[in-house]
């Protein structure tokens, strides 16, 4: 499919594609989020349309497109924000995935889809959408990721797996706006249907445009919100804080009301006391008694301690001034290393002398200054509490300092939560121009990346703590990430169907365009077609009028010789010629009756036993004497078994070869005509029967065999004019054959005649008794008959018929007049014509039966309506019998013979 007017115009464009592979890419990387993450890659698109433009010849440009963008030489920053590599083998891995995916692409729309803004399926573009847009995107996806993994020491292997699916995503949104677009943007050659690109192209760009605002609004307003999550967890970590630095000093004044309400206190009781602490708080390194005496009282104190525990125990520390006490450490627990503490003078050290002389001691305890211990392998920072103990006698003067050694760190770690320490960097300062003496962070938190920085300060027992915390840019991202994969989805199912409507749009036009080309096209056929049909139109109506008025001349004209002529065999002569015309008149119509009937679907079939034998005995006598005024042959070969009947409908079989014989002896002029009738058993009561009728009459041409069961059509114009006819015999049989499940079929040769057979399978029935009907021993003048007709004409017509037979009927014009006379008179029987005014024969029918069975008043229809249907419906209002119009002498004397009674001799 070429697109460019000149190997010129094809190469701007290559080299277009392939900068703007590189510079679009370069751009999209603005757009980045939640570190790693590009919303949308119109790369892929651009790479899916140039491979599907060029082929194979697009591959170099763009694997150094995807090569040079991942190097990235402009801005080596963007490396450690967003998915590209950083090495050559990791550039050369991802535009390896690049390519194939391009490749794939380009090969399922060359050799499959087509077009994308010209698919010629609907279902092509839910495969373009699935296929194409969405799975083929899976493979620069895990190429790329897998090359970051390898390759890339920056990259987080964390979320493997929630990058791979973002990048597909972006690949994908990608394909799914970039492609239409730049289609549209190629120059259009004269398509013959061809679509307006313009609402294309805007559809693309708002769907870019949104993506990318979306997203951006989204990573915005998300960031905000973490913010504020950051913030309220830093109020719980204040307040966690303070929580744990008072359960300090909750231990430390607990430990000094024991003791407080201890006169003597011995090291048994402050043993158990203080163990009982240490058990309920992990934080609390260690708690002693510090007794406070007088110089002067040293010696005995130091003989005091020797006995309590038995060894040589010194006072270690002398005191800063001349006049300080003494305040020393009596007991402390665990004993077990911190033994050496025995005899410390605490007044002896100029920061823990300054704490205990703090005047708010009276009202809490005091802490001092960050110590670090290093009793431990490693120091650790922790505090002392100090909480006055008062004499029992005087309540001004102090006793001793109950005093506990706290652990910082096991207070910070209990106060602030793991989930906590991954959100934040935190750093705890005594002095801000010092460093912290706890950090989680292994750098200076001031250049923590991440938020800005947050403080607050924790003051408890004379102590300051400053605390800041940054927020960690992990956090944000892994926080964002929940919403952020919903986000992305949702904007590549909405583009879907956004698209999905668009190529709908545009296939539609190309269709409406088609179609309307197709139909201007058809124009000039139609209009030939039509002009035709008028011709055949005019020539049936021709074919028709002479049908129809030639036995209507006889009609009229032998009326009229009638009138004057007194001789009575030619009276009769010409009464059987009009006789004959009549009935000739009466099968045209009752052929054209069966076409409309056939055609609108009304004609139903019968399904009642009859003997096929005598049916075609009566083909037989019917045609045997048409032959013989023909000097033509006359011959049926009947293979039927005998003593056999069938069940169909025998009315219509006959009819069909009515049609095909009258055919076969009218345009056979020289030779014969020969009915060959077969039967085969398929099983135990079906026979699969098959009639042949062939004639050596004038044949048909080959290309005439398919418009010769057309209605109102003979072969030719020719044939209607040498033979006549209304061209609807043949019509009438094939649509009735195929009503039976039958086949009737066409062979013949021009001028060398013609055979047309007709196969149908018909189940078999053992042979039914006949009623006999007889004149002889019968009355028919006996019987008192009651007729309803509204046609003066008819009435003539019935009371001449009955008068012929010697009786005298009683007529009314309606059916309602009927049904009164028949309530005050009794009749024989009555003949009731179905359509009358005023009541017509079905509803005085009904009345009737009301009070009189059929056995007590036979009512037999008079009715043009002979269709199976009709006698049902007769039969069911009440009907006993039905004659069918016009009538005849013969059938009307065989109907009233069942009701006369037979005088037996």
């Amino acid at each position: 499919m070429k697109y460019f007017n000149s190997k010129y115009h094809s190469a701007i464009f290559y080299i277009l594609f392939a900068l703007a592979y590189f510079l679009v890419g370069i751009t999209l990387t603005k757009l980045a989020f939640n570190s790693q993450i590009i919303p949308i890659w119109l790369p892929a698109g651009i790479a899916l349309v140039g491979c599907y433009i060029w082929w194979w010849r697009f591959i170099p440009p763009l694997f150094v497109a995807a090569i040079a963008f991942n190097l990235n030489i402009f801005d080596s920053s963007a490396h450690e924000m967003v998915l590209v590599g950083n090495s050559f083998n990791e550039a050369m891995y991802i535009a390896f995935g690049v390519v194939m995916q391009a490749m794939l692409g380009a090969a399922l729309l060359k050799f499959w889809l087509g077009h994308p803004l010209r698919f010629k399926k609907r279902k092509n573009i839910i495969y373009f959408i699935v296929v194409i847009a969405i799975l083929v995107s899976l493979i620069s996806a895990n190429f790329g990721v897998f090359a970051l993994s390898q390759f890339n020491s920056v990259y987080s292997i964390d979320n493997h797996w929630e990058n791979v699916v973002y990048w597909w995503l972006g690949d994908t949104l990608g394909v799914l706006i970039a492609t239409p677009f730049l289609l549209s943007l190629l120059p259009q050659k004269s398509y013959q249907h061809s679509v307006s690109v313009l609402p294309t192209i805007a559809v693309c760009s708002i769907l870019f445009v949104s993506v990318a605002v979306t997203t951006q609004l989204y990573d915005q307003e998300n960031r905000r919100n973490t913010i504020k999550i950051a913030e309220r967890e830093v109020h719980v970590i204040e307040n966690s804080l303070y929580r744990h630095t008072n359960s300090s000093i909750i231990a430390v004044q607990s430990l000094a009301s024991q003791m407080q309400s201890s006169s003597i206190l011995s090291q048994q009781d402050f043993y158990s006391y203080a163990n009982q602490l240490l058990t309920q708080e992990s934080f609390i390194k260690a708690l002693s008694w510090n007794v406070k005496i007088p110089q002067d009282q040293r010696q005995a104190f130091t003989q005091e301690m020797s006995n309590i525990y038995h060894l040589d125990i010194d006072i270690v520390g002398e005191p800063l001034e001349e006049d300080d006490p003494l305040v020393i450490v009596k007991y402390i627990a665990p004993f077990n290393g911190n033994q050496k503490a025995i005899g410390f003078n605490v007044f002896s050290n100029p920061d823990r002398k300054s704490s205990l002389l703090n005047p708010s001691i009276k009202y809490m305890p005091v802490g001092t200054k960050i110590i670090q211990l290093i009793q431990t392998k490693q120091p650790k920072p922790a505090y002392l509490l100090f909480a006055p103990v008062y004499a029992q006698d005087n309540k001004e003067t102090i006793k001793g300092y109950a005093t506990g050694v706290f652990l910082v760190r096991s207070i910070i770690e209990q106060a602030i939560s793991k989930e906590q320490s991954d959100m934040f960097s935190i750093g705890i300062y005594e002095d801000i121009d010092k460093p912290p003496f706890y950090s989680n962070y292994s750098g200076n938190i001031e250049q923590a990346k991440g938020s800005s920085l947050m403080s607050f300060t924790i003051d408890f027992a004379g102590q300051k703590w400053i605390v800041k915390l940054t927020l960690i840019e992990s956090f944000l991202a892994q926080h964002n990430n929940q919403l952020a994969l919903l986000l992305l989805i949702l904007q590549v199912a909405v583009c879907s169907l956004i698209l999905i409507v668009l190529l709908l749009f545009n296939q539609q036009q190309i269709a409406l365009t088609r179609q309307v080309s197709e139909r201007t096209h058809s124009l000039v056929k139609a209009k030939k077609q039509s002009d035709l049909a008028n011709q055949a139109k005019s020539q049936f109506l021709a074919n028709m009028s002479h049908e129809i008025r030639t036995p209507l001349n006889a009609v009229i004209g032998f009326s009229s010789l009638a009138r004057k002529e007194d001789s009575a065999s030619t009276l009769i002569g010409y009464l059987d010629k009009i006789n004959s015309s009549s009935k000739s008149l009466l099968s045209l119509i009752n052929d054209i009756l069966d076409i409309s009937k056939i055609e609108s679907q009304r004609l139903v079939l019968e399904s009642i036993p009859f003997d096929l034998n005598a049916l075609v005995q009566r083909i037989d006598n019917m045609f045997e004497h048409s032959a013989n005024n023909k000097n033509i042959d006359w011959k049926i070969n009947n293979k039927l078994p005998v003593d056999t009947w069938f069940i169909g409908d025998p009315m219509r079989i006959e009819q069909i070869l009515l049609n095909l014989c009258s055919n076969a002896i009218k345009f056979t002029s020289k030779g014969g005509v020969t009915i060959n009738i077969e039967a085969e058993f398929v099983s135990a009561n079906k026979v699969q029967l098959a009639i042949a009728v062939s004639d050596t009459g004038i044949g048909i041409k080959a290309n005439q065999h398919q418009k010769l069961f057309n209605a109102f059509t003979q072969a030719d114009n020719s044939t209607s004019r040498q033979f006549g006819g209304t061209g609807l015999g043949l019509t009438i049989a094939k649509e009735l054959s195929q009503l039976m499940g039958a086949k009737l079929t066409v062979q013949s040769e021009l001028d060398k005649g013609s055979t047309f057979s007709f196969s149908i399978q018909l189940e078999t029935i053992e042979p039914q008794e006949q009623p006999l009907v007889t004149f002889e021993n019968t009355n028919i003048a006996s019987l008192n008959i009651l007729v309803a007709e509204d046609n003066p004409v008819n009435q003539m017509v019935i009371k001449a018929m009955l008068g012929s037979l010697g009786i005298v009927p009683y007529v009314v014009e309606n059916g309602e007049l009927a049904v009164d006379i028949a309530k005050n008179q009794h009749f024989d029987l009555v003949l009731m014509d179905c359509q009358m005014p005023i009541m017509d024969g079905y509803r005085a029918t009904a009345l009737i039966r009301q009070f009189k069975t059929e056995q007590e008043l036979p009512i037999i229809a008079l009715t043009a309506d002979v269709m199976p249907e009709d006698k049902a419906h007769a039969q069911a209002v009440g009907f006993n019998q039905h004659l069918a119009k016009p009538l005849e002498l013969i059938k009307l004397t065989e109907c009233l013979v069942q009701y006369v009674e037979v005088n037996e001799q």
